[in-house]
């Protein structure tokens, strides 16, 4: 019996990436699978390419009737909802002095408060439903390690882990647990452009002791972990999946990107 048979499982962000990988691990762990994204051409292809157990719908986690249309299509496809994994994410960078005020609130709209308008909704449907669930959210090795330029994006990740907490203390009385997922640095669509500066991805290895940076598969499987039974002890925690890079410093983007040179 494979860990999520007759399971129902959402996955935000899943075009691409960590959320597109995770929903094949879903799928190939016997899980039905809706698959969600902005951009609704690729997360359509993504559901085709996984099989008949997949089903897409296109949206904006920062819309609060897209994220309720998320749990919906659950419902409509497969009929319960059982796990989701709230991954959809953006990044930005700028000196604080110079942060534009549209991108910053942009970054927080839509790491934090689009983790808080799919929980709002899942939870609202697990309950209805009983039984409990897992909920799985992203947050980044960035919630505990202050980083030159990622204001905005710390605090919006840092927010994640303690909704996560606020989240599980919430709703553990309908056994749902709630546990966050803090990736470093890993090699998707949305890092390319951090990994194309000359010398930065070296930077990253060398502040990891495991030697190295990243894949999808990597965080697709600590996802499946925390979907699945195997976890079911475990809420209110952010776990940390970086090679260990926590325990050193993070790169020193200004330098890398000429900043206040």
């Amino acid at each position: 019996m494979a860990a999520l048979d007759g399971k129902v499982a959402l996955v935000t962000g899943g075009a691409s990436g960590i959320g597109l990988r995770a929903a094949q691990i879903f799928a190939e762990a016997g899980a039905s699978v809706v698959l969600a994204d902005r951009n609704a051409d690729g997360v359509a292809e993504a559901a085709r390419e996984i099989g008949p157990g997949a089903a897409a719908v296109g949206g904006d986690v920062t819309n609060e009737d897209d994220a309720a249309a998320m749990v919906n299509a659950c419902v409509q496809h497969f009929g319960r909802l059982d796990i989701a994994f709230n991954n959809a994410g953006i990044g930005g960078f700028a000196p604080i002095q110079d942060y534009d005020l549209d991108a910053f609130r942009r970054v927080l709209d839509v790491c934090l408060t689009g983790v808080f308008l799919c929980i709002k909704h899942e939870a609202k449907q697990l309950i209805a439903q009983g039984g409990g669930g897992s909920l799985i959210n992203t947050a980044s090795l960035n919630a505990m390690q202050a980083t030159e330029g990622l204001s905005a994006y710390c605090s919006a990740k840092a927010g994640v882990a303690m909704l996560t907490k606020v989240a599980a203390l919430e709703l553990g009385r309908h056994d749902i647990r709630v546990n966050a997922i803090g990736p470093g640095l890993i090699s998707t669509p949305l890092t390319q452009g951090l990994r194309d500066v000359p010398g930065l991805e070296e930077a990253f290895v060398n502040e990891a002791p495991i030697g190295r940076i990243g894949e999808p598969e990597d965080i697709a499987q600590l996802a499946l972990y925390l979907a699945s039974d195997a976890s079911s002890l475990m809420t209110g925690q952010t776990l940390f999946i970086d090679g260990g890079a926590n325990i050193n410093r993070y790169p020193p983007l200004f330098e890398f990107f000429g900043v206040g040179q």
